[in-house]
């Protein structure tokens, strides 16, 4: 096979890898990077490029979705996650000593063994400088495999050893009072015909329809007219409703006011828009606050939260970047739009020219070097460049009248083609060799390595969970970025059904970075 056929057949394989249910654990995308271990193995090459490729795209489109919260996230926690990172490489660190000593293993594998424990790219290059040995890149290629594979393997097994469920964690957290928000697996769209005289000439607000049941009712149908549910609405029999909600709280809103029925409510007199929250005056602000029905005259139906959706309640905590759904009259959705702040035009359709320029602005970034005295140049590289670019854009949302954040859907696509690519590049090549390498040096030096690659992020995830009181989707994101692994971040992205968990990432991340290469220098000095 040529290198792009090999490509997309491990890819699919990885996929269907992935796909298998083991317990009520799946690879997901990591199983990409079980079968391009195996491919490695059997002498397929995919070129260099597409790793790197893969992992723009992937860590772009991370930096872009966890830009709004990052640098909120970074300001309140920032010793927190500093202190993390320090943690995780210098027991690392510190493993690699005692194993060095008691196995007597030679100082430039044993500084390549931490390298590829860590999973470090730039720690391999300042290992290779330090030493002046070659035998570095041979520790980093028993240790690598491993190095990535457990990381994986760790963020997605936590919760079932702690019998927690990662998804309704973010669930709970979400549901805390200073959120106010309830997460929703899947959102509906359903009509339905009032019919229970107990309802019957009540307002929306009197009935209480959100607190009872959970649902939000967008718009009314009395006869041939169709306006939008304000809390002052009137219910009368025979009405025709619309609401949005999970499945059990449209089941509980259909045993209130009657049944369900199939409707056409799209005229012209009511619309509906998803608007960005731009303003610092309303972000803070809760839904009861803001009272969009009495003041503007519309309903908000459901809001997205780095890449989640949910219904908004009354005590909900509306937050900048926050894309609302509104439905009103067009006069009324103009008036409330004007109230979230000026909203910036996108650059074009899909988003695709504002993700490259974030890209190649990250990728500039990469290539410039600082010159730290007795360590040498230290650069963000490519892990770190589109990142950083993306957290930035992300942040601040545009230029002017410009929106350079592309949509959700185009970040969410970006995202799984990039870390396939990623991964399949990146296995290829740490499978390649591993069984020869292995059988020469030992199974001794690969299980040096994998514990090396344990012992931190056992010590971090300790220290996150007890000393700096993390709730768990923040405490494995940090454990992703203080590892440097961003493979674990895509397999713990999936398994929470959140981007939420890459705020934490990117704020342990650049402090790992350069306490790896510090760690690293260190390392061939004591050895």
């Amino acid at each position: 096979m040529t290198p792009l056929e090999a490509l997309f057949v491990l890819a699919a394989a990885g996929y269907v890898l992935g796909g298998i249910s083991v317990g009520s654990m799946q690879l997901g995308t990591s199983g990409v990077l079980l079968a391009a271990l195996y491919f490695g193995h059997l002498g397929y090459e995919i070129p260099g490029i597409v790793r790197d490729l893969g992992l723009a795209l992937f860590v772009g489109s991370v930096g872009l979705t966890a830009g709004p919260r990052f640098f909120r996230n970074l300001r309140r926690n920032a010793l927190s996650y500093g202190a993390i990172a320090l943690l995780i490489v210098g027991s690392g660190a510190a493993a690699t000593v005692l194993l060095a000593r008691a196995l007597d293993i030679p100082r430039a594998l044993a500084v390549g063994i931490y390298t590829g424990a860590l999973t470090t790219t730039p720690g391999l290059a300042v290992a290779l400088e330090a030493t002046g040995d070659n035998a570095a890149s041979i520790g980093y290629g028993i240790a690598y495999p491993f190095g990535v594979v457990g990381v994986v393997l760790f963020v997605q097994l936590m919760p079932q050893i702690l019998r927690r469920n990662l998804k309704e964690e973010v669930a709970r957290l979400s549901r805390a009072p200073e959120r106010g928000v309830k997460l929703a697996e899947t959102l509906l769209v359903r009509e339905f015909i009032v019919e229970n005289p107990d309802v019957e000439r009540k307002t929306l607000a009197e009935l209480g329809v959100l607190s009872r049941t959970g649902a939000v009712v967008s718009r009314v149908q009395r006869g041939r007219q169709v306006f939008a549910a304000l809390g002052d609405t009137v219910l009368m029999r025979g009405d025709g409703i619309r609401a949005v909600g999970t499945d059990e709280a449209l089941a509980k809103l259909e045993a209130l006011v009657g049944r369900r029925a199939y409707l056409s409510m799209d005229e012209p007199g009511v619309d509906l828009r998803d608007l960005t929250l731009e303003s610092r005056e309303v972000a803070g602000t809760t839904v009861r606050e803001l009272n969009p029905s009495e003041r503007y005259g519309v309903v908000l139906t459901r809001v997205r939260r780095a890449g989640v959706e949910f219904t908004p309640r009354a005590d909900t905590l509306l937050e900048q970047k926050d894309v609302v759904r509104a439905v009103g009259a067009p006069h009324a959705l103009d008036k409330f739009e004007a109230a979230l702040g000026r909203q910036r035009r996108p650059l074009e359709r899909t988003g695709m020219l504002a993700l490259t320029l974030v890209l190649a602005a990250g990728l500039l970034i990469s290539r410039l070097r600082v010159q730290i005295p007795g360590v040498g140049p230290l650069s963000l590289g490519i892990a770190g460049g589109p990142l950083m670019a993306g957290l930035v854009v992300g942040h601040f949302g545009g230029v002017g009248r410009w929106s350079l954040r592309p949509p959700g859907h185009t970040l969410g696509i970006t995202r799984e083609m990039g870390l396939m690519l990623f991964l399949a590049g990146a296995g290829v090549a740490a499978g390649r060799g591993f069984v020869a390498t292995v059988a020469k040096y030992g199974w001794l030096l690969f299980a040096s390595g994998a514990l090396i690659t344990l012992v931190p992020m056992v010590l971090g995830f300790a220290a996150s969970a007890w000393l700096f009181k993390l709730n768990l989707p923040d405490n494995l994101g940090s454990i992703c970025g203080g590892m440097t692994s961003t493979p674990a971040l895509g397999a713990l992205i999936t398994a929470a059904g959140s981007d939420e968990v890459a705020a934490p990432y990117a704020a342990t991340y650049p402090f790992a970075l350069v306490f790896v290469v510090l760690a690293t220098q260190a390392l061939a000095i004591v050895l």
